[in-house]
């Protein structure tokens, strides 16, 4: 009689462990994603690749892969400097959204190339890091994404405008330095909690928007902006915002000067080349200020042109 129950007890525990186990499989669809991720980004010569190919189930133990508690769902691809580039050279990532409970993604330091895949639908991303890679094309629109709260894109070969960044409450790093964005600086009230705001080395033009009243850094340099700059925030760290070079207006403000750590902070600024921003439409101040030009003597045109720099 004993060696009947114990027989059963051992029944009994398999059947939970062989149930355990069916449970914690992420979806099939999951798993042909890794996998045609994988090929897209050379796995095979990885540094790492520990796992990578297992059979159905392991999944959530391969290298660079995290999963939520149960296993039953991808939760994080997070790979930096592991050797990764895109096979063959401009294959774009495969959509992820094929991921859809994605709460970090880190492809930081590689040899990835072509644009990256929209993030729009990843409604739980709280970590977005492409920095360090080769990636052309638009940056990845994240207004709407309530939870992430860095956004990283250093370092490639982006172009065109910067998306709106609308409605994204928790950002706290905009980190887009050293790319080829062009355009203006959208208004920044969509980010209220934004603390370091990284944008030199591009081509941006236009004006510096007013800036979120928590903001610690500003890092501006090596673009083409224009025109005053706004009030600075009480929160800038001494030392920690870099405004030029640019095409600013000078202005005597002993808070940049402490911002940035320079007197007067617009020491390394330059004059607006002619024509740099003229394609911006005029308000109706402007207008006016263009038709009274018209009859001003030579000295009271030249204060006007300035102010309208």
């Amino acid at each position: 009689m004993t060696s009947t129950f114990i027989s059963r007890f051992f029944l009994a525990a398999f059947a939970l462990l062989a149930a355990a186990s069916a449970q914690a499989a992420i979806p099939q669809s999951q798993r042909d994603y890794l996998l045609a991720f994988y090929a897209a980004t050379n796995g095979p010569n990885w540094l790492n690749n520990d796992g990578w190919g297992d059979p159905p189930g392991t999944e959530c133990g391969w290298y660079g892969i995290t999963c939520d508690a149960g296993e039953t769902t991808v939760t994080g691809l997070e790979f930096v400097t592991n050797s990764m580039a895109s096979t063959p050279p401009g294959t774009p990532l495969p959509d992820w959204a094929a991921l859809p409970d994605l709460t970090s993604i880190a492809l930081g330091n590689t040899s990835l190339t072509g644009p990256v895949p929209p993030i729009a639908g990843l409604s739980q991303l709280t970590f977005f890091n492409v920095s360090g890679g080769q990636f052309t094309g638009p940056l990845p629109d994240p207004s709407g994404l309530q939870h992430l709260t860095r956004y990283s894109a250093v370092l490639n070969a982006f172009t065109g405008p910067l998306p709106p960044f609308t409605n994204m409450p928790a950002l706290e790093w905009l980190l887009l330095r050293g790319n080829q964005l062009s355009g203006t600086i959208p208004p920044l009230t969509g980010m209220p909690a934004l603390t370091i705001l990284s944008l030199q080395q591009n081509q941006l033009t236009g004006t510096i928007p007013a800036l979120p009243l928590g903001l610690e850094r500003l890092v501006v340099d090596q673009n083409q902006l224009t025109g005053p700059v706004p009030a600075a925030p009480n929160s800038l760290q001494t030392g920690g915002s870099i405004l030029c070079p640019n095409h600013l207006t000078p202005s005597a403000s002993n808070d940049w000067n402490v911002a940035t750590g320079e007197t007067p902070w617009h020491a390394q600024c330059t004059a607006a080349p002619p024509g740099l921003g003229a394609a911006a439409i005029p308000t109706l101040g402007e207008w006016a200020l263009a038709l009274l030009s018209l009859a001003a003597a030579a000295v009271g045109f030249a204060v006007l042109r300035r102010r309208q720099v």
